[in-house]
């Protein structure tokens, strides 16, 4: 017998909030779905107004592919429309938010919210993020590479790798000073590739002035480093992504500067300080000094003067289109010193006053909430609700976790609930708006590439990849991932190989088809970019879900394990497979029966199924 309550169904998309982006005093239209014919007495909107709760009567609207739906309207009078939805039986009221149903009054915390006053730039829709380590991109101009020995850091000089195509040098043995020559005309050169590909959006690891490959240890906020071009290459680079209908994001630390910033001697009152009068260094590390945010003159020339920083590189002739900040979660705290509140406010207010559409992505390994409510980022570096999910789903260790040795002495395997409960504890907090924003990714220049894992098979490999369509939220790729870079595991010079140009063959060819088939549904089908989304199975080591928008429905299944299942499709108003192949050209074995769908699911299986 069907549970109708699993049917319930509502969300912020265009499909049940007739203006997702209202302006205060705006009228819209809420709407509920569920299952044709549910033994329901009474539809209510829950809300409150100024404070107070207030209950506004659903009318039915509709029945559609099995499904009825009910509406109401409401005026948005304040700047944060919070509501829910209670269903009343016979039996009992049932409240349903973003957490799911229940029969008890819910908290706050997981109610649906629209901010009238939340930004969200109109490219992030069907978006598709690329990040660059610039050093290891590709090389354009071969006259501003570094000269091997050119300069010493920390006792250490500087190594120019005779041949592109070396493995990078491990950290003991170059202390991050092996340069490969990657430039910024070298990442123009290959817009054609990128476009290609489909990426409508770059972000670049630190570009400003530095000694070291990664450029976390500034020297000069104000210049481009000028063995990437200099600021002349920037201009060049960012009016050509822009022909080219793609934005520019750049990654910067406003925690800390490298000790060889001009500041630690001259305006070392920036500074945190040690017991001894020292610089007190980030995290312990000395060589990187970080600085106190109680200092107005920092605050100006950071972000507050007309000419700061931050403001500086948003305008003409360099229009970059938003920022990644390094280590966001730490910025303005310090022991008994904590303005980080104070801080984030002020800055994410200067972006959007130079740039009201500016994207603002903030460093963040684990829940970050506070900073999600539609005031101050748009979204962390997703790894706490996608990255280590999915690549601890696949078999990983989880990213964090695993730095501790009495926590992984357990041998635990996630499981697809477990997947669920973890991402929903991200996303049920967050409004739609919001979670259309967050920047979901799985690598990046900080963690070893889930390829380049041995236990890691490429059919398992898909399903991580996969599950950039099934998040909701815009991919971000890790350059080369595309194509199977290599690298190892030992260490971040694993994973910041250059990039394999003249690879060839099939094995980067599968990357490629992959990548590029993914990319383009992400782009063309608007219910992967914008759509509902709901799992609709999640047992043992098989999770479905299903992206759905008006009559366009998919369904993701991702498996490590093999198993013949019933996926319901009838709680999403479908009932049966389009095609026995899935989107990849993947053939299946499924019937149907009842609007459920009857599917032998193999071992590390990844598919994409249009349903009807």
């Amino acid at each position: 017998m069907r549970d109708w309550t699993k049917s319930i169904y509502s969300d912020g998309t265009e499909g049940y909030v007739s203006n997702p982006e209202p302006r205060m005093g705006d009228e819209i239209t809420i709407r509920l779905s569920f299952l044709e014919g549910s033994p329901v007495c009474d539809v209510l909107l829950w809300r409150l107004v100024n404070g107070a709760e207030s209950y506004v009567s659903m009318e039915f609207e509709k029945s559609e592919s099995g499904l009825d739906y009910y509406s109401a309207k409401t005026t948005l009078n304040e700047p944060r429309l919070q509501y829910h939805f209670v269903l009343v039986t016979e039996d009992a009221a049932y409240f349903f938010t973003q957490a799911g149903v229940q029969t008890y009054v819910p908290d706050y915390r997981h109610d649906f919210v629209i901010n009238c006053d939340y930004v969200k730039p109109g490219w992030v829709d069907g978006a598709v993020f690329y990040q660059i380590f610039p050093e290891r991109f590709c090389n354009g101009d071969l006259s501003n590479d570094v000269r091997d020995g050119e300069y010493e850091y920390f006792g250490h000089k500087c190594k120019k790798m005779p041949d592109w195509n070396m493995e990078p040098l491990a950290v003991e043995e170059a202390h991050g000073m092996d340069f490969f020559g990657g430039d910024l005309k070298g990442i123009q050169d290959k817009i054609p590739y990128l476009k290609d590909l489909g990426v409508t959006a770059i972000y670049l690891n630190p570009i400003f002035t530095a000694y070291s490959t990664h450029k976390y240890d500034c020297i000069d906020y104000f210049h481009v480093d000028p063995h990437f071009g200099g600021d002349e290459a920037l201009i060049s680079l960012s009016d050509a992504l822009h022909q080219n209908d793609m934005k520019l994001i750049l990654d910067i630390s406003v925690n800390h500067t490298g000790n060889e910033h001009e500041w630690t001697r001259t305006k070392r009152e920036f500074y945190f300080k040690d017991i001894d009068g020292s610089l007190k260094g980030w995290c312990g590390v000395k060589s990187l000094p970080f600085m106190d945010y109680r200092n107005k003159e920092l605050k100006d020339l950071i972000y507050r003067g007309h000419d700061s920083v931050l403001r500086k590189w948003l305008r003409p002739p360099y229009n970059i289109d938003g920022w990644r900040f390094d280590v966001a979660d730490v910025i303005g705290k310090n022991d008994d010193v904590q303005v980080a509140d104070t801080v984030w406010r002020e800055i994410c207010d200067a972006i959007r006053q130079e740039k009201r559409d500016a994207f603002i992505i903030g460093e963040h390994w684990g829940d970050c909430y506070e900073y999600l409510q539609g005031n101050l980022w748009n979204t962390p570096m997703n790894y706490y609700g996608f990255g280590r999910i999915v690549r601890q789903f696949a078999g990983l260790p989880d990213l964090f976790l695993e730095r501790n040795k009495e926590i992984m002495k357990a041998k635990y395997v996630m499981t697809a609930k477990d997947v669920v409960k973890r991402s929903d504890d991200h996303y049920t907090c967050l409004s739609q708006a919001v979670a259309d924003c967050q920047m979901n990714l799985f690598d990046s220049h900080d963690v070893i590439r889930v390829h380049n894992y041995p236990e890691i098979t490429f059919d398992r490999y898909r399903g991580v990849v996969l599950s950039y369509l099934l998040f909701t939220g815009i991919p971000c790729i890790y350059y080369g991932d595309e194509v199977g870079i290599d690298g190892h595991t030992k260490s971040d010079a694993g994973c910041r190989y250059p990039m394999p140009w003249d690879k060839k063959g099939k094995e980067r060819d599968k990357f490629f088809s992959l990548y590029k088939r993914m990319i383009e549904l992400r782009r063309t089908v608007p219910a992967f970019a914008k759509g509902g989304r709901k799992v609709l199975y999640d047992d043992g080591m098989i999770l479905v879900v299903a992206r759905f928008m008006g009559t366009d429905k998919y369904i993701g299944i991702i498996s490590r394990q093999a198993k013949e299942i019933k996926i319901p499709l009838w709680q999403i108003g479908a009932a049966k497979a389009v095609s026995d192949t899935d989107e990849f050209g993947i053939h299946f074995d499924a019937t149907s029966s009842e609007e459920n769908l009857n599917i032998k699911v193999p071992d590390n299986a990844a598919l994409i199924i249009k349903v009807d």
